[in-house]
This record gives C-alpha cells, sequence and structure tokens, in this order.
C-alpha cells in the first residue's frame, strides 16, 4: 500500500488550568500509537500560559509533535493556521480532549482514500458523556442536510481540498466543521464511510453549548441553502430542532446524494413528515403527515 504523509492537527489552548491536560497526554499517546508511521502531528496553541506548553515541549523533545504558538480568536483560526502548517496528502484533526481508539485509524482511512480515491472519508466515533456513560455515533452522511452526519475526529481529507474550498469559516464558533461538511457535498466531491470506531469523542466544552449550536446551525442553512428555496430563520431552526427539511427543499438537496445515502435521506425524512411524536416531563410534540398537532 502507498503510504502517503498523513497531517494529525491538534489545538490547544490553557489545558492544565481547565483540569484537561490528563485528556491531552491521551490524545498525543493515542496518535503516537498508531500503526501508521508516515505522518505528522501539528499542534496549534493558542499562546497557554498555564504550564500546557510546558508538557506539549515534553512530546516534542521526543520528536513527537511540532508546537506553533501564538494568540488566535478561537479554535476555527487555529485549525486553519494548522492547514496552512500541513505538509500531508491527508489531514485529520484531532481534539486535545479526545482520542483515537483504534491504533489502525489512520492506516484504515488512508488505505480506503488511497483505494476509493475519494477527497474525504468518515468514520465512527465513541462518543462519552461526563457521567462516563457512552454512545455509538456511526457516521451517516444521509442526514447531512439536516444534522451532524460524523464529526471532524473522524474525518481525513485531501490537504489541497480543505484550501480549494477556502478553509473553516471563522464567522462561526462551534459549527464550521459542520458547514464544511455541508459544502464538501453541495461541492460534488466524493465522501466515502469507513463502517469502524476510530476514536471517542468527549461531549462538553463549547460544543455542548445547545443555543448556540442551534443559532449557528439555523444559520448555516440560511447560508447554504438561500439558492434553494426561501425560508425564514425560525424555519431554519426547526431543520435543527426536529431534523427534516421542508419537501420542496429536500427534493433540490436530494440530487448531491447518491446510492444508499439518497435512499436513506429519503425514507428519514418521510417518515419524520409522516409522524413525529415525543412526551417528556417538560415538553411534547406530535406531527402527522407534516402538520402539527403539537409543537412544543
Amino acid at each position: 500500500m502507498v503510504r502517503p504523509l498523513v497531517t494529525v492537527i491538534t489545538t490547544t489552548y490553557n489545558l492544565v488550568k481547565c483540569g484537561r491536560d490528563k485528556f491531552l497526554r491521551q490524545c498525543l499517546e493515542s496518535v503516537h500509537n498508531q500503526d501508521y508511521e508516515n505522518f505528522e502531528h501539528i499542534i496549534i496553541d493558542g499562546a497557554s500560559t498555564d504550564g500546557t506548553l510546558e508538557i506539549l515541549k515534553e512530546y516534542e523533545e521526543k520528536g513527537w509533535i511540532k508546537i506553533y504558538s501564538e494568540n488566535d480568536n478561537g479554535i476555527y483560526q487555529a485549525m486553519n493556521r494548522g492547514i496552512d502548517k500541513a505538509n500531508g496528502k491527508y489531514t485529520v484533526f484531532m481534539n486535545a480532549d479526545d482520542c483515537f481508539t483504534s491504533m489502525s485509524a489512520i492506516s484504515d482511512s488512508v488505505k480506503l482514500l488511497e483505494k476509493t480515491q475519494a477527497d474525504a472519508s468518515y468514520a465512527n466515533v465513541s462518543y462519552q458523556y461526563p457521567d462516563g456513560a457512552s454512545s455509538l455515533w456511526k457516521g451517516d452522511l444521509s442526514i447531512v442536510f439536516s444534522s451532524t452526519p460524523f464529526c471532524h475526529q473522524v474525518m481525513f481529507t485531501r490537504t489541497q481540498l480543505l484550501k480549494d474550498i477556502g478553509y473553516f469559516n471563522e464567522k462561526y464558533k462551534i459549527s464550521s466543521d459542520y458547514e464544511m461538511i455541508i459544502r464538501l457535498v453541495l461541492g460534488g466531491y466524493k465522501l466515502v464511510h469507513l463502517d469502524k470506531n476510530l476514536a471517542m469523542f468527549r461531549y462538553g466544552g463549547c460544543s455542548s453549548n445547545k443555543s448556540l449550536m442551534i443559532n449557528e446551525d439555523a444559520q448555516i442553512y440560511c447560508d447554504l441553502y438561500k439558492d434553494f428555496a426561501d425560508f425564514t430563520f425560525e424555519e431554519a431552526e426547526d431543520i435543527y430542532k426536529f431534523h427534516t427539511l421542508p419537501f420542496k427543499l429536500a427534493i433540490k438537496l436530494s440530487k448531491y446524494l447518491h446510492g444508499i445515502e439518497k435512499i436513506k435521506f429519503w425514507a428519514y425524512n418521510i417518515r419524520k413528515h409522516m409522524f413525529q411524536f415525543r412526551l417528556s416531563k417538560k415538553s411534547g410534540m406530535l406531527r402527522i403527515c407534516g402538520v402539527w398537532i403539537v409543537k412544543p
């Protein structure tokens, strides 16, 4: 198998101060222990002042990582700086809180990418909650237009494509990776699924800010779907909250999916429109044949 260089990018900032230094070490070790030898691990640090850099320098002295440290305006500016530093044919972003759980994560992903000549690959991830419970998040491109289909920790992308498509949109604080995935699909790029659990994603931090996520995802829908249909910001919020698309919009977007993804896309949306029901102590909802009987 051809073994092209792969770049792993991790962003860091004052991890000791918030008690996440042990996660950082786990992250670095999970990358170093990969069975794929031809990779570089780049750290983009936001000018940490709490001892994080000292930890990183331990690993830099071992030759495991390269460190670049300067002030930034958030994670996506840091990730974009990492793209500019990347030398690999493919790039993956592994957050400092997260880690690979498979020693063959890189080699399996590269093998699939080289075999299929795809632009990006995505896989499954173990979603871990603060109480220690976990669940499997299985990558599913069919839901891309109304819900995040997978996380960037298991997405390997051609580095040049990340530059060609315009990098991450820095106006978003927590949803720019999702915005980029939609842009890739709308751009007609080829994404392939590796049906393996490659990493662990820890729930928490900025990504757990539900109200901000709803606001940003709704804005993404408004920005990226404006050429396909007219709808309000409130209707865009409903796309996120109920993970369904208006039928006219669904028809226009479905042409960007192919094969099993398109079949699953229509099965999911039709089922959601025909019947949705949820009852909890705080709220309930009921929609039948696209008509809200009880809307939360």
